[in-house]
């Protein structure tokens, strides 16, 4: 069993982006770099978007070096991390939402399932002009992004049914996580990713609390990421997070 799931051309994808960055930029348009090694901290202006994308980066390399997929892309705002398995995938998920919940990044995900080629990446200094080149593709990338742009808002890992269906079969012993149908299904979208129910009740509340102040701090067309959010962990955890006290 292990040797054709290595043999196979299809993989898990998760894909992720980083939730409400475009608005936050346009509202910091200056100054879009983290400090300067050589400059007293005290003389460069500090822009909450870029500190906000160092961070999302900082999270993500750290996911990537201790669960170390077979495959990562990382570029500006978003990533996909690429699995043999849907259950690696799955946790490498989950693990991820929950640090950046710890770090009040705001994040979706999409899980696809699916055929997968990684063509190379290369990177040319042509005359005036650096070409970056990143070459992959297969339904996994396109159903895992699919997931992602289903519809749905806020911090959710949504999960497309080619993902979903194929998890079913794993054994339930097997499965670390658990997936919960949505309300409504979103397009090819059936279920989301519980990543909140096994975890210490003092961490939920500590997260939950930290969705509040980033909902605070968001500007109001961004604000149904949080909603979205605090209705997603209701959902998970079964009782209402809005009348937990903070």
């Amino acid at each position: 069993m292990e040797s054709k799931v290595f043999e196979s051309q299809n993989r898990a994808v998760v894909y992720l982006d980083l939730l409400g960055f475009a608005a936050m930029v346009e509202a910091n348009p200056e100054h879009f770099m983290t400090e300067p090694v050589d400059r007293p901290s005290q003389t460069w202006p500090t822009n909450p978007a870029a500190l906000r994308l160092s961070l999302f980066h900082q999270v993500l390399e750290s996911n990537i070096s201790s669960e170390q997929p077979n495959y990562a892309m990382v570029f500006s705002d978003c990533a996909f991390g690429v699995f043999y398995t849907p259950a690696a995938c799955a946790d490498f998920a989950v693990a991820l939402m929950q640090n950046f919940l710890r770090v009040k990044i705001p994040v979706r995900m999409g899980l696809g399932f699916g055929t997968f080629r990684a063509m190379g990446t290369t990177t040319e200094l042509r005359e005036r002009s650096t070409v970056v080149r990143a070459m992959f593709g297969g339904t996994s990338i396109v159903r895992a992004v699919a997931a992602e742009t289903c519809g749905g808002k806020g911090m959710s890992i949504f999960v497309h049914s080619s993902f979903s269906k194929l998890f079913d079969l794993i054994p339930v012993a097997e499965q670390h996580q658990k997936f919960l149908p949505l309300p409504k299904q979103l397009k090819s979208v059936p279920r989301e990713v519980d990543y909140v129910s096994k975890v210490d009740p003092k961490k939920i509340d500590e997260w939950v609390a930290n969705v509040k102040q980033m909902a605070d701090s968001a500007p109001a067309e961004v604000q149904n990421h949080y909603s979205d959010t605090l209705a997603a962990l209701s959902r998970m955890l079964g009782y209402n997070v809005e009348n937990v006290h903070e």
